[in-house]
């Protein structure tokens, strides 16, 4: 009996350590980080990104300036088409049609310079479909602003800088 008891006594102790080192909390293997790859920006794409930012900034700011004046140009232009406009006012709202077209068409070469160097460097060409219609955009505005259609104008203008807005978020830093 006492050698039942002994190798019993033995099979607990040996079942309780084999189940005390399972509990015990095993410590993780350390792992070495993966270097993350770094992204090469060429001189093209950080030229491109800058003009971008810059056009960006130019046109968001004009936008902003040119948005509480479409009311009064459109009753301005439907005024002027009627012949209510005193010879005074008249000439005043097509010096500032004039200028207006102007400050358009400097944008428009800017954009179309832009549009361009996207559409001929290979190192832009996978952001063109970001940037593609600006120039389209731009010539849709100066002749609505030409013909005194200034919401169109303005929705031309907000269309420009969505799309440079989202080529300059698409390029990499």
């Amino acid at each position: 009996m006492k050698i039942w008891l002994c190798l019993g006594i033995v099979a607990c102790s040996g079942v309780l350590a084999v189940s005390a080192a399972a509990q015990k909390p095993k410590r993780p293997v350390p792992r070495t980080a993966p270097t993350p790859v770094r992204q090469v920006v060429t001189a093209d794409e950080r030229a491109a990104k800058q003009t971008a930012s810059n056009q960006l900034a130019n046109l968001s700011g004009y936008l902003q300036k040119f948005t509480p004046m479409v009311q009064p140009l459109n009753d301005l232009a439907t005024a002027d088409k009627a012949g209510k406009l005193s010879k005074k006012a008249s000439s005043d709202y097509n010096n500032a049609k004039k200028k207006l077209a102007i400050q358009l068409t400097d944008f428009g070469v800017g954009l179309t310079n832009l549009e361009n160097d996207f559409k001929t460097k290979p190192s832009l060409k996978k952001y063109l479909l970001k940037i593609q219609g600006i120039s389209d955009l731009s010539a849709t505005a100066e002749d609505s602003a030409n013909t005194g259609k200034y919401d169109t104008v303005r929705e031309a203008l907000k269309g420009i800088v969505q799309r440079l807005s989202d080529t300059v978020a698409a390029m990499p830093s």
